[in-house]
């Protein structure tokens, strides 16, 4: 029988180091021709909005027991909720339906941390992380996941006394420096990475601060009317990566800008796929600048329920139905 998962039950369960062994594994699956990622569909209504998108991973995680799902979640005044129907990609039985708000916060720290290892420097010791919310939690974990020798994040967000209390939370949690910053620019000064995870609608993000050697990954926005990065950004790296190119084209507002101002060229959008699995550099040189755009895709999710739904079964959690 199918199970049902819910937020706390996945929160027990996920860990970001599960999470990144999972969405690196189905890139790398989907890299060899394995595996595939239907982009985001957003159907309007008066009141809101309802997104949808799926995946397919046969063969995931282990030969006979491939995987396919969908998720999908309705944005109301009341608040956006988040679903992960996971199918057998054997026979077609539906193993879970999991709620999947912290399963979505973790899958996009998990991605940031995936390109992070393969894109940045290895030896970066400052990141910053402009941004203080939900999706900034995920996001410094993974940072610290990914880059054993980093030794301090700076943070800044719009409202004082939140950035404060996220920085001695995720000090405590992480047991690394999370320091607070005044100003973008000043987060920004001599960090070798730089995170975006923002709600903001115009660039924060300016090139002209980039150090020669950044790594950039721009998670915030996933529509075409918000942007993080300005045109800059785009134009000085060297190499740029993104979760889903088709799913870029439609939902990258700095890719897309960048390529109206003829800034930047689509045949320069490498899936981080493909960098994971050896096929293309995810940087050549410590003097590259590497750009990340991530959008959130369902491969993501779906490697990750995977990943909770075998543990809940090994441990006896959710709910049969």
């Amino acid at each position: 029988m199918p199970l049902l998962i819910r937020e706390d039950e996945v929160a027990e369960l996920l860990t970001m180091r599960e999470a990144m062994t999972a969405v690196e594994a189905a890139f790398a699956h989907q890299a060899r021709g394995a595996g595939s990622n239907h982009p985001r569909a957003r159907l309007f209504v008066p009141r809101g909005v309802l997104h949808h998108m799926a995946a397919s991973l046969p063969g995931f995680p282990q030969p006979g027991q491939g995987v396919m799902g969908t998720k999908t979640y309705t944005s109301f005044e009341g608040g956006t909720r988040f679903w992960v129907m996971l199918y057998s990609a054997e026979n077609g039985d539906l193993l879970a339906m999991v709620e999947a708000d912290r399963l979505g916060q973790m899958r996009t720290g998990a991605a940031t941390g995936v390109a992070a290892r393969h894109m940045a420097r290895p030896e970066a010791t400052v990141a910053a992380l402009l941004g203080t919310g939900w999706q900034a939690r995920s996001q410094v974990a993974a940072l610290k996941e990914a880059l054993p020798k980093l030794r301090e994040i700076r943070a800044v967000g719009r409202d004082q006394a939140r950035r404060i209390a996220f920085c001695r939370e995720m000090t405590d949690e992480l047991e690394l420096p999370v320091t607070p910053a005044h100003s973008v620019e000043a987060a920004t000064h001599n960090a070798q990475v730089l995170v975006c995870a923002t709600t903001a609608r115009e660039p924060i993000l300016k090139g002209e601060w980039l150090a020669p050697g950044t790594f950039v990954a721009a998670v915030g926005a996933n529509r075409v009317s918000a942007r993080e990065i300005d045109e800059e950004t785009v134009a000085r790296a060297d190499v740029v990566a993104v979760d889903d190119v088709a799913q870029a084209r439609a939902e990258a507002a700095e890719l897309i800008f960048a390529h109206e101002k003829r800034r930047f060229a689509w045949e320069r959008a490498r899936p981080l796929s493909d960098i994971v699995a050896g096929r293309a550099p995810g940087r050549e040189n410590p003097e590259q600048i590497t750009l990340f755009k991530s959008l959130g895709v369902a491969l993501e999710d779906v490697a990750v329920a995977a990943t909770v739904y075998q543990k809940a079964r090994t441990r006896g959690v959710g709910s049969e139905f």
